[in-house]
């Protein structure tokens, strides 16, 4: 009797978990219980304020990383150098002069409109840019040995309303922030959750022992936007070099 007992009551606290476990969105029904991200996004006044702070600020900023002096004299030559105009004060030298992705992490603190779709096993987040990330809540995890990319590989899983997301495997190319790209070590969390109902909120880890002497966190909080998403494409007419603007008619 006590044997039956006590596999009943492993089987009721089996169900109990099972209920507080979070969906993850595995199913066209299960994504019915997802938070309701739909619409479109953007990165806040505020929060872009910080991400330009930390490429442009003088040094003893709170927002710029914690910069290894290898690394924190990149960021003083490029985007912080002639008072954040760059090393010759004509411009900074950045990913997007060059129409080059922004790739991980950088391309979440831009200036652009996100939106965030959801389908069974993934979670893909389109910038207004047309980079796309893809987030795997499959299950997967990382491969031994990830294809470098600009997005890197990612992998996600829900804790209840808030979406935690792994990214590895990032091209030597992709921006941490202006004048200084990520390694082939950085590593990336992200807890992305609806803060209130006109807010969302990515609270980031970027950890790297090349780059900080410990990790680099910070909050970035984007607001829903009325205006939608706007094609945009680098290349279409593209006037500035960042160094001289072509004002001739197009």
């Amino acid at each position: 009797m006590k044997t039956a007992l006590c596999l009943i009551a492993a089987l009721l606290i089996g169900v109990a978990h099972a209920a507080e476990k979070s969906p993850q969105g595995d199913t066209w029904d299960a994504i019915k219980r997802l938070p309701d991200w739909s619409g479109v996004w953007g990165l806040d006044d505020a929060s872009f304020a910080k991400t330009v702070a930390a490429s442009s600020a003088p040094d003893g900023d709170l927002n710029i990383p914690p910069l290894t002096a290898k690394y924190a004299a990149l960021r003083r030559e490029n985007g912080a150098a002639n008072g954040g105009r760059g090393p010759n004060g004509k411009g900074v030298v950045t990913n997007s002069v060059n129409c080059i992705p922004d790739g991980m992490p950088g391309v979440m603190t831009a200036p652009f409109a996100f939106e965030f779709l959801f389908t069974p096993g993934r979670v893909t987040i389109i910038p207004e840019d047309n980079e796309v990330r893809r987030i795997y809540t499959d299950g997967r995890p990382h491969p031994d040995d990830p294809d470098p990319t600009f997005m890197g590989h990612s992998i996600g899983h829900w804790d209840g309303k808030t979406l935690v997301v792994d990214t590895v495997g990032m091209l030597a190319q992709a921006q941490l922030l202006v004048g200084v790209h990520v390694t082939e070590r950085t590593h990336v969390v992200e807890r992305i959750f609806r803060k209130d109902a006109e807010t969302l909120q990515i609270d980031t880890t970027v950890t790297d022992p090349s780059l900080f002497t410990r990790p680099d966190r910070y909050t970035r909080t984007y607001k829903a936007s009325k205006a939608g998403m706007v094609e945009y494409y680098c290349t279409q007419n593209n006037r500035d070099t960042n160094l001289d603007v072509n004002l001739s008619p197009p």
